[in-house]
């Protein structure tokens, strides 16, 4: 049948129950997206580090959480053994290799992140200043070296945020219009940049089963939805061009790098801090589900997590009369026949590569999606009044 559509339609109940990590002893490959120190905004601690509010999370918790780590980019980190350069005020270390070798630290998290300025190229394509290294060929050195310590380490790569200096035609901080653009490209070919690395790296190493952490996208999610609609200046987000945030952006990266590697929401009884700024402070609870539920959400074509290790799910088919979703009369897209609005809409093609983006539909919207060739497909969507998250796919013909 020309351009029809064959439906198979899925319901995954989200457990909200997952395997914590405890002690987390994390080593982590990193820059100064993850650890900026000395910030040009002096602090009282290390609040412009992941680790120190990744502690403080973990503490009120209940857990242990330990770290150390370096700094550099993959063709640094690459040149192993590493070399444990961060401590910090308050968070316990995780390896003196003064005293210890790395096999004897008992790492059981390993976080790691590519620079945010080579993106636009293929992450299996050499770095231009370093020949015959490619991030994807760092990251598996990488983790071979560990690998060969004789621990089995969970791994994670995390995804910071772009570069801002090409956006700012005047200089830093970033007009409304600027920021837009870099928000687009944050979640558009920046973020895929990234989904391909992952995909790389798995495709070489499938046992290791790494993960990834979506910080750039979520933290540009949350501040679409703060600013410039509230009243924090952009100044109190970020201090540079880099961008090199201010303490509220590294308590955005921790929050969401805590769920991601302990599987569940932060403590909701948390009390965030004043250097955070007032408007995250009051809408922490808020700022808590949107994380959670775009972790939910970040899953590959096959409905399996790229974010958590340990996703009990229950899956069972719907049968065809209860169908979401159904072709058109012209078969050129969907409509969403659901009871209530449907948000955070991702469609996807059979390579797990990221088609279309739409925050919310309501009950009878029509999603377009005419200008797909024949193939197979993915449609992910979270129901606006629950955790459910729901996927089917279709094939075009």
């Amino acid at each position: 049948m020309k351009n029809a559509y064959i439906l198979v339609l899925i319901l995954a109940w989200i457990n909200s129950s997952f395997a914590q990590v405890n002690p987390m002893r994390n080593y982590i490959f990193g820059h100064s997206l993850l650890d900026h120190r000395p910030p040009i905004n002096p602090t009282p601690s290390d609040e412009t580090t992941v680790p120190h509010w990744m502690y403080l999370l973990a503490q009120e918790a209940g857990y242990d959480y330990l770290a150390g780590g370096q700094y550099g980019f993959l063709p640094q980190h690459a040149n192993v053994p590493p070399n444990a350069q961060w401590g910090y005020d308050i968070v316990p270390g995780v390896w003196d290799q003064d005293y210890e070798s790395f096999a004897d630290a008992d790492i059981n998290t390993i976080l790691l992140t590519a620079g945010n300025f080579m993106q636009w190229q293929a992450p299996n394509l050499d770095y231009p200043s370093d020949p015959g290294i490619s991030p994807v060929s760092a990251t598996i050195q990488i983790f071979d070296w560990v690998e060969a310590q004789g621990d089995t380490p969970r791994y994670y790569i995390y995804e910071n945020w772009p570069d801002m200096a090409g956006y700012l035609a005047n200089g830093f901080p970033p007009a409304g219009n600027e920021f837009q653009a870099y928000s687009d490209y944050t979640n558009g070919a920046f973020h895929q940049w990234w989904v391909d690395y992952q995909d790389l790296v798995l495709a070489l190493r499938p046992d290791l089963n790494v993960k990834m952490i979506p910080v750039g996208p979520i933290i540009d999610l949350i501040l679409q939805e703060t600013w410039p609609n509230t009243n924090i200046p952009f100044t109190e987000l970020y201090e540079d061009d880099a961008p090199h945030g201010r303490p509220s952006i590294y308590f955005l990266a921790a929050l969401t790098t805590y769920m991601a590697t302990q599987g569940e929401k932060a403590p909701a009884s948390f009390t965030v801090p004043g250097i955070v700024h007032p408007d995250l402070q009051e809408n922490y609870t808020d700022i808590i589900d949107l994380i959670w539920d775009e972790l939910l959400a970040f899953n590959f074509p096959t409905g399996e997590s790229r974010v958590f290790f340990d996703q009990p799910n229950q899956v069972s088919v719907i049968h065809p009369t209860d169908q979401q979703w159904g072709p058109n009369p012209g078969f050129e897209g969907l409509t969403y026949q659901g009871d209530q609005p449907a948000q955070q809409i991702r469609v996807y093609n059979h390579l797990g590569q990221g088609l279309r983006t739409v925050l919310k539909l309501q009950p009878g919207d029509f999603l377009n999606l005419s200008d797909l060739p024949a193939g197979t497909y993915f449609l992910q969507y979270q129901l606006a009044s629950t955790s459910q998250v729901l996927s089917f796919s279709w094939i075009k013909q």
